[in-house]
């Protein structure tokens, strides 16, 4: 079994084909312990859609859809996942162990998930598209729960714990974390308020788990001093 990573390409080749065995023997959260981030208290419920300030946030999607570019349009419809950060990585993963990377960031974005759809189940609520027909979505449009954004959440835990990683990439790491984000508005498939809750509630998550043993055993295997 490969051990070692010898170039940038290699990354994206083991996420489609390569299957990992799990870090954790059963469905105990090792990243993200249960309720070590109240997610209420930090972000609270979206306006109401009756509201001034929903009517604002609306104008904004559309505001954007008007302006996209095709570019930007490619930028949304890319898939979100660890492959999607390799590029900016480049030369560091040649002296990591990508197979404990790509398994210790799907152990922890399983645990983020399943945290923040509790969160989107309780304020339920609907994307642009579903509320008003002048917008039309691109890229991941699925009419599910809009708030907070689980792509801004994503995109923080990657950008954030990659960054643990390799802080030689931080400002590009994160910097493409949060286009991530405010690309989703440009979709037409979250409101900026659905982003920011989102990104806040991604920087919380990734401040619990970088402090967890769990993950600093993990960052000591997958690059060694």
């Amino acid at each position: 079994m490969w051990k070692r990573f010898c170039h940038p390409a290699m990354l994206a080749a083991l996420i489609i084909v390569v299957s990992v065995a799990p870090l954790r023997a059963d469905n105990a959260a090792i990243y993200l312990p249960n309720g070590a981030v109240d997610a209420d208290a930090l972000i609270g419920p979206p306006p109401a859609r009756d509201s001034a300030e929903h009517t604002t946030q609306m104008d904004i999607v559309l505001w954007l859809q008007k302006t996209r570019t095709p570019e930007q349009v490619a930028f949304v419809e890319t898939r979100l996942d660890l492959e999607r950060f390799a590029p900016i990585l480049n030369d560091s993963l040649i002296a990591v162990d990508g197979i404990t990377l790509k398994a210790t960031f799907e152990a922890i974005i399983d645990e983020v998930r399943a945290d923040y759809d509790a969160v989107k189940a309780v304020y339920d609520e609907p994307r642009p598209f579903q509320i008003d027909d002048r917008v039309k979505p691109v890229g991941d449009a699925r009419p599910v729960a809009a708030y907070p954004s689980g792509h801004s959440i994503r995109a923080m835990i990657y950008g954030r714990l990659l960054s643990e990683i390799f802080p030689e990439h931080e400002q590009a790491l994160m910097d493409l974390a949060y286009q991530v984000g405010y690309g989703r508005v440009i979709a037409g498939v979250h409101y900026p308020m659905d982003v920011t809750s989102g990104q806040k509630l991604g920087n919380a998550y990734a401040d619990v788990i970088a402090a967890q043993p769990a993950f600093k055993d993990a960052v000591a295997k997958i690059r060694p001093q």
